[in-house]
């Protein structure tokens, strides 16, 4: 749906990256990519999409349409309204966007923590002092306070991040996914551990996804929807991996679960003659 000139030699006067249909996916090399809501093949999953900040549905698709935010861009563009002031122009007491100045200026990134898009979850649990204070936090509170808390977050986040969007605000740097916070104030939550799983693999840091996916199975049996997102997971990895690891994955559950239709459909899956 992009309309794009031969042989340009000058650089185009609009790129999707700012405009506000481009939704980030992944940045790697230097070169930041993602996928444009606009596109009609996305309507059926745009509020997994906006309102979960989750690819679960339509991983594939994401792939297959994910293209560089440097493209020139459409006609459709809307272009987001960037601040007019830098970050480093106001006072360091002050707030930009509710967070305090210095977390926003590059040289500070380390010191107040660093983005999902650059490190790993493992790795942002180890050295983001965020992180290390909700686990220290909720760590000591009841599993069900926990849950809760992480589920308000988990669901939370990405609505303030749309909302944002829409009015032309730009996120912190190095804010956090609701799923990334989520997932350090109970490391057992499942939606959680699918979604940072998955978006781990997206962004190709593949044993660190591998590792929160194939975690789901070690959760207690009366998680709620486990089975459900057991199966999510699996399907995930027929669809971006291979089909031996998706079937380590459904071996694993069937083993604890051996009734559960959901898991010996996704071993048949991963035969020769139906994987990917």
């Amino acid at each position: 749906m992009r309309i794009k000139e031969q042989n340009m030699t000058t650089e185009p006067e609009n790129i999707c990256l700012d405009c506000h249909a481009f939704r980030p996916v992944s940045f790697a090399a230097g070169k930041e990519m993602g996928i444009c809501l606009l596109d009609p093949v996305f309507d059926p999953y745009l509020d997994e999409i906006i309102e979960r900040d989750s690819f679960d549905g339509c991983g594939q698709l994401v792939q297959e349409k994910m293209f560089s935010a440097e493209q020139e861009a459409c006609t459709l563009y809307d272009e987001v309204d960037y601040p007019e002031d830098p970050p480093e122009s106001l006072d360091l007491m002050q707030e930009f966007d509710g967070v305090p100045i210095r977390q926003l200026q590059d040289n500070d990134v380390e010191k107040a923590g660093s983005s999902f898009q650059d490190h790993s979850f493992f790795w942002l649990l180890e050295h983001d002092e965020r992180l290390q204070e909700l686990r220290a936090e909720y760590g000591a509170l009841p599993g069900g306070d926990r849950r809760m808390a992480a589920d308000l977050e988990y669901h939370s986040m990405p609505a303030a991040q749309m909302f944002r969007k829409l009015v032309g605000e730009t996120a912190p740097r190095d804010e956090l996914p609701g799923e990334v916070v989520a997932l350090a104030i109970d490391p057992g939550y499942a939606p959680a551990l699918l979604t940072v799983g998955t978006h781990e693999i997206l962004l190709g840091r593949i044993e660190e996804g591998l590792e929160l996916l194939l975690s789901l199975v070690d959760l207690p049996g009366d998680t709620e929807d486990l089975h459900v997102i057991i199966d999510k997971a699996g399907r995930f990895l027929l669809d971006q991996l291979d089909s031996s690891r998706a079937l380590a994955l459904y071996e694993k559950a069937a083993k604890l679960y051996p009734d559960e239709q959901l898991f010996q459909a996704g071993i048949a899956a991963c035969s020769p003659g139906e994987a990917k």
